[in-house]
């Protein structure tokens, strides 16, 4: 992210994305000297700003993007930028082989849908599958009376089978077990059923986690009072993410306008990693 300076010689556009569109901004003399980097020695004045947007789409791919999320079949509505008219906020940007690209709109963001196969690393995240038989109401002061022996009724029978907040489905008792029936209702939808499941919809917790220590319930007593405690100083540095409890990343602390994120420094794709 960064603020660009307010000087003409900007070419916006808008790229025809494979998953969406976006738009950009690019310096023109900076994409034609990567594009030609030789010219600038044999020119006597420099190119127009005009000639060098002409070029730009005449160009069939003018921008080669590694980035995925930017594939694009083409670059349009490609102009000259009034300095007045840029943006005045931090703009997202990445190098390219044909100089640095701001991009003033992202591509809409997409739902990934992921095949989870035995293979798949994220097949090995832990979750937490619950069988919920029912529920029923207590009120606090029948729930101060209650004393072993007593028979708390079951109400409202459900059945339901929850993963990661999401009901999957329902169970009936088997004589060697349960037997599971997949529906994939939501808790307000109990009748809306699905054929199958879909489990890269289901909602992985994230944590982010500074630092880790043993420690004893006095020294803890005196860290609720106030006390300060120690860091190591490279520790923005080493940010552990645990998806649903599992360490799966190791990244550093960045400043993002008026939030925290973490910059992935390491994914985990296997126990070894880890």
């Amino acid at each position: 992210m960064e603020r660009l300076q307010r000087q003409s010689g900007y070419l916006r556009f808008r790229a025809q994305g494979d998953g969406g569109d976006w738009r950009g901004l690019i310096v023109a003399r900076d994409w034609l000297h990567h594009l030609l980097p030789e010219l600038q020695s044999l020119l006597a004045v420099e190119c127009p700003v005009a000639s060098i947007a002409g070029l730009f789409r005449a160009v069939p791919r003018p921008l080669p993007l590694a980035v995925e999320a930017l594939h694009y079949r083409a670059l349009t509505d490609v102009e000259l930028v009034d300095p007045k008219e840029l943006p005045t906020h931090d703009v997202p940007w990445l190098d390219t082989p044909g100089g640095r690209v701001w991009l003033t709109q992202l591509p809409p963001a997409r739902a990934a849908h992921i095949t989870l196969g035995p293979e798949c690393w994220l097949s090995e995240l832990p979750l937490r599958l619950e069988l919920m038989l029912g529920v029923s109401h207590l009120s606090p002061a029948s729930r101060t009376r209650l004393k072993e022996g007593d028979v708390l009724r079951i109400i409202q029978r459900t059945h339901q089978c929850w993963l990661a907040d999401r009901c999957l489905g329902v169970f009936t008792f088997h004589e060697k077990g349960i037997h599971m029936q997949s529906t994939m209702v939501e808790a307000n939808q109990q009748d809306t059923p699905d054929p199958g499941i879909d489990l890269g919809s289901l909602s992985v917790r994230l944590e982010f986690v500074l630092a880790s220590q043993q420690i004893d319930l006095a020294s803890l007593s005196q860290i609720i009072e106030g006390q300060l405690i120690p860091l190591a100083d490279d520790a923005a540095h080493h940010i552990e993410i645990r998806a649903n409890g599992k360490c799966v990343a190791r990244g550093e602390l960045v400043q993002l306008e008026e939030q925290l994120g973490v910059e992935l420094l390491e994914v985990y794709r296997n126990i070894r990693n880890e």
